[in-house]
């Protein structure tokens, strides 16, 4: 192994545009192959249509006037919003080769933000009461997370050239939709998500010590559907 070589490999599903629903039935049987050792650690990329996500801490004063049906899911946190311009990256990692530590592991995934944010000339933190990644008072990526059998899956989602209206029918995560930002907002300019992509998911090869080999759906359909006895992916 040279010195620039990852001690682990693992998976990187780059979806393109797909439905939330979908997405979140490919991670939960990736759970379960990774638990088994059937999948390796995967990063998925992937953009959705419009789309509001309500996790275990979530309250409805926050979410009474959508014009969205919310989805209930068991990540961690208060009501979100996916659409359009905003990529989402999920994580199916084991946490048992990395310390069974949470905290740590949440670290680390607002780390990889705010280090693809540097390559864009933003310098971004983290805030001691809100998770997520911010540019000085404004919120530009949302983090929640669920763990099983400790497996993760769910992430984060960075506003890069995302419609920030959209947050007004909502309090995302618990607070005023005026809060939210994004990258393209920051550096008046359009973001490149594909750029962006290859740029985080590098990120993540460095933070996590993993090379991330890019693979096809249709690589590993048939061990997902076997999950729950579908033939159709």
């Amino acid at each position: 192994m040279s010195s620039g070589e990852k001690k682990h490999n693992g998976w990187l599903l780059e979806l393109g545009k797909v439905d939330y629903q979908r997405v979140l039935d490919w991670q939960r049987k990736l759970v379960k192959l990774r638990k088994d050792g059937m999948a390796r650690d995967t990063i998925i990329t992937v953009e959705h249509p419009p789309v509001l996500t309500i996790g275990k801490d979530g309250h409805q004063e926050n979410f009474r006037n959508t014009k969205l049906k919310p989805i209930s899911i068991e990540r961690g946190g208060d009501v979100t919003y996916h659409g359009p311009g905003q990529l989402v990256v999920y994580f199916i990692c084991n946490l048992t080769r990395r310390k069974k530590d949470m905290h740590l592991y949440v670290d680390k995934l607002q780390d990889g933000i705010i280090e693809a944010f540097k390559e864009y000339g933003v310098e971004a933190r983290k805030d001691v009461t809100n998770t997520g990644v911010w540019v000085g008072d404004k919120k530009l990526a949302s983090l929640g997370v669920a763990v099983k059998h400790w497996i993760t899956f769910h992430g984060v989602a960075i506003n890069l050239n995302t419609d920030l209206s959209d947050f007004r029918q909502i309090n995302p995560c618990g607070l005023t939709s005026d809060v939210m930002s994004s990258l393209s907002k920051v550096t008046n300019k359009k973001i490149d998500m594909k750029k962006f992509t290859e740029i985080i998911v590098d990120k993540y090869t460095n933070i996590f010590d993993t090379t991330f080999y890019n693979i096809k759906l249709e690589e590993i359909a048939e061990d997902i559907e076997s999950q729950s006895g579908s033939n159709v992916i």
